[in-house]
């Protein structure tokens, strides 16, 4: 009997551990149920939070219009202060600003001379800018397209160029700031045969720049003074002058021989 009880407690199996750590282990399983549950609780109320509607009472509601009120005055007034900022810069914009050359194209019917309404809204603008820039010039080209003959387009085009002189000139633009030229069709842009390409042909181009005022001027002609009445005084010699076409160079030797020459004899 003493060998059986020998041989069983030096067998190879381990004995059950039955104390502190058990306890341990079945505490922190627990804890971490215990963990996952109140988050998944959590996150339900979340949830139902946020898709619950807020209900604003009236007092918050007028509030909120209030201050939404003042708002838009606010925004209104730093409109009105930033449109009022604008207007007084541009108004107090330098000359200088402006470039030194300005390109401007009017156009015509066709085989007219006559402005558009589009075209006296162009030339109203210029002015605007002719008469606040006196110190530039205009010169003006008349153009047409390559219908009819050439000396007929030559004329249409000046035509069409003294037409907007005219225009500018009432508008109040001294004429002598304004040079009109026609180039019948030989400045055509396009060659085509397509209303489009004709249109674009059948216009004025203006040629707005810098000259200077004292360059467009021209400067006074001399004045000549009438010589008809000294010509009657002229035509009657004087007693000096008399005297001088009597008086004469003594005649020479050689001219006395000359006009005395022998009389041949028998």
């Amino acid at each position: 009997m003493s060998q059986s009880s020998s041989q069983l407690s030096s067998g190879p199996i381990a004995p059950k551990v039955m104390g502190p750590q058990r306890e341990m282990k079945e505490t922190m399983a627990l804890a971490g149920v215990v963990l996952i549950i109140g988050g998944l609780l959590a996150a339900f109320w979340l949830y139902g939070q946020a898709n619950t509607p807020v209900k604003a009472s009236p007092t918050t509601s007028k509030i909120q219009h209030a201050e939404v009120t003042d708002l838009l005055k606010k925004t209104a007034a730093v409109n009105l202060a930033e449109a009022s900022t604008t207007s007084s810069t541009q108004i107090a914009t330098p000359a200088g600003s402006t470039p030194d050359i300005l390109h401007t194209d009017i156009y015509f019917e066709v085989g007219r001379k006559g402005l558009t309404d589009a075209g006296k809204v162009q030339l109203s603008a210029q002015a605007v800018m002719l008469n606040q820039h006196e110190d530039y010039g205009v010169l003006i080209q008349g153009h047409t397209d390559q219908q009819g003959s050439a000396s007929y387009n030559k004329e249409l085009g000046m035509k069409r160029a003294e037409v907007v002189k005219a225009e500018l000139v009432t508008a109040g633009i001294a004429e002598h700031r304004i040079k009109a030229v026609s180039f019948g069709e030989e400045g055509v842009l396009c060659v085509d045969g397509s209303d489009v390409c004709r249109h674009m042909n059948r216009r004025v181009h203006l040629e707005i720049r810098r000259i200077g005022e004292e360059h467009m001027i021209l400067p006074p002609a001399p004045v000549t003074i009438s010589e008809s009445s000294d010509s009657s005084l002229d035509s009657s010699p004087t007693s000096e002058d008399s005297e001088s076409m009597l008086e004469g160079p003594a005649p020479t030797s050689s001219d006395s021989t000359t006009l005395l020459e022998p009389v041949s004899g028998s």
